[in-house]
């Protein structure tokens, strides 16, 4: 029962993390459209927001066709997809942290020399930013787990089970030793 409900859970973390992202991206189409024009600085970022929004819901859209099908022609399509729109996306993300981080700080009063309109930009800053430290914080525990599993590889399983050789403070026998002496 309890393995039911960490899958519940698991699973409802899941579902309100992937409409929190929808909504995220709806918005940064939204934004980039609606001020296409308003960042003369660096005329990319609202298409930037466009492409990143459009590219991320198409591959969510993708990856939720990928795991309704078993197998056959549409899963291979949609896997051959997903694995062209994430290197796009990569392509992209990259760009557009040069065009965003390459002109910090603009100016946010309309006429002048290093003008984009606030909220194009601060959000596009935000979430640029946000990315660069999921993809940190991925590498970390990637890291992390790589460490767990070569320390796992060299030292064995039988490396943790001696802990479970000894007993602090108990009074029985454990193994021909009791847990007072040898």
């Amino acid at each position: 029962m309890e393995s039911q409900e960490r899958r519940t859970t698991q699973l409802s973390i899941v579902v309100v993390v992937n409409i929190i992202w929808w909504m995220v991206m709806i918005a940064a189409i939204g934004l980039g459209a609606t001020h296409l024009n308003s960042c003369p600085v660096q005329p990319a970022i609202p298409v930037y927001l466009i492409g990143l929004g459009l590219s991320s819901l198409l591959s969510l859209s993708l990856t939720y066709i990928y795991m309704s099908t078993k197998q056959g022609c549409l899963r291979s399509f949609t896997s051959a997809c997903i694995s062209i729109l994430h290197i796009f996306s990569f392509c992209w993300f990259i760009s557009g942290s040069v065009w965003v981080y390459e002109m910090y700080a603009p100016s946010y009063i309309a006429g002048e020399d290093r003008y984009c309109q606030k909220t194009v930009y601060q959000f596009a800053f935000f979430l640029t930013s946000l990315c660069w430290f999921l993809v940190i914080l991925m590498f970390f525990f990637a890291g992390c787990f790589a460490l767990l599993f070569c320390h796992k590889l060299l030292f064995g399983v039988r490396g943790l089970s001696r802990l479970h050789e000894t007993s602090y403070g108990g009074t029985s026998e454990v193994q021909g030793h009791s847990a007072t002496g040898p």
